[in-house]
């Protein structure tokens, strides 16, 4: 029996097409060289002919060169951190491809377009969107766009995966936008002697003294036990911990309606980052624990801005040609 053993073949995800059409300068130059053939042909002019026919023979090779322009393209898209309402969303663009050593090519997010120009292949910068709405949000559909050197064809390109072939993200969080001025956060309260005496490093009092080490501050030397030792001592300082905060949805009721609020809880969580301090978020339907640090921060935002909204759904993607649920 003759058996075979067939190797497993990496999946490829097809690749995107390029449209390319022709632009209004392109179509009025080939109106133009259709109807100089249409004058040779009525007065029988020779060099006419070899005239139409090189500006024609232009208008096609541009087309190859349109075509190439947006060849092994790819784009890399880098969401903001954090992302207010009201204010503008900038994305981070990093773009590759043999067209960026010869023109710049362009990306286009909505209606928003910025152009990049690159050397070896590679180029990055910003894109700016309009400020969204809070809660979550849908990134439309980006597309690249390049044209030939003399601007007669038009190539475009929407691109599904990026440079190192994972998806694009497809949505953006946005948080509520922290209320400007917003009232000092209110304090936990904490009742027994630990709470009390919770201590952590500051310049307020003396905890002790360790060895000197290079850099230390000379104020801050104990130069009496120095000499009495024979080396070098530093005085250490701490400061009472900062209270925690407590972050409740009935404490936001001055601020007006659901939006305020949801702002002044935000300006608030940032006030807590700020102050490295724990603090707890108390909302309708949903509580976060006390805790401090970057994943309290997040977490709490990610709260406040999903806060009853429900995820939209997906956005229309729009493509050239336009195929009405039919394959072609």
């Amino acid at each position: 029996m003759i058996t075979q053993s067939f190797k497993a073949r990496p999946s490829r995800l097809p690749q995107p097409r390029v449209y390319v059409l022709p632009t209004r300068f392109g179509a009025a130059f080939v109106a133009v060289s259709l109807l100089t053939l249409v004058g040779c042909i009525n007065y029988l002019l020779s060099l006419g002919y070899a005239l139409t026919f090189l500006l024609l023979s232009v208008w096609v090779v541009c087309a190859v060169h349109a075509s190439r322009a947006l060849t092994g393209a790819a784009v890399s898209v880098t969401p903001p951190e954090r992302a207010f309402a009201g204010h503008p969303l900038t994305l981070g663009l990093a773009l590759s491809g043999p067209g960026l050593d010869t023109q710049p090519l362009g990306v286009r997010a909505g209606p928003v377009m910025t152009w990049l120009e690159g050397q070896a292949g590679s180029a990055a910068g910003p894109l700016t969107l309009p400020p969204l709405e809070r809660g979550p949000q849908r990134l439309g559909s980006l597309r690249l766009e390049g044209h030939d050197p003399l601007g007669l064809w038009h190539s475009t390109l929407y691109p599904q995966t990026d440079q190192e072939g994972m998806p694009l993200p497809a949505e953006v969080l946005v948080c509520p936008a922290p209320e400007e001025h917003a009232p000092p956060p209110p304090l936990a309260t904490q009742t027994g002697l630990a709470a009390a005496t919770r201590r952590t490093a500051g310049d307020e009092e003396v905890h002790g003294l360790r060895e000197y080490r290079p850099g230390d501050a000379p104020r801050r030397i104990a130069w009496k036990q120095a000499a009495r030792r024979g080396t070098l001592l530093t005085r250490t300082y701490d400061a009472p911990q900062a209270a925690a905060l407590a972050l409740d949805w009935p404490l936001t009721a001055p601020a007006g309606d659901a939006e305020a609020r949801l702002s002044r809880l935000c300006a608030w969580v940032l006030e807590a980052e700020r102050r490295g301090c724990e603090f707890s978020l108390l909302l309708p339907g949903a509580r976060l624990e006390r805790a401090s640090g970057d994943a309290q921060v997040r977490r709490a935002l990610e709260l406040l801005a999903r806060h009853e909204r429900p995820f939209p759904p997906p956005l229309p993607r729009r493509r050239w040609p336009r195929l009405s649920g039919r394959s072609a």
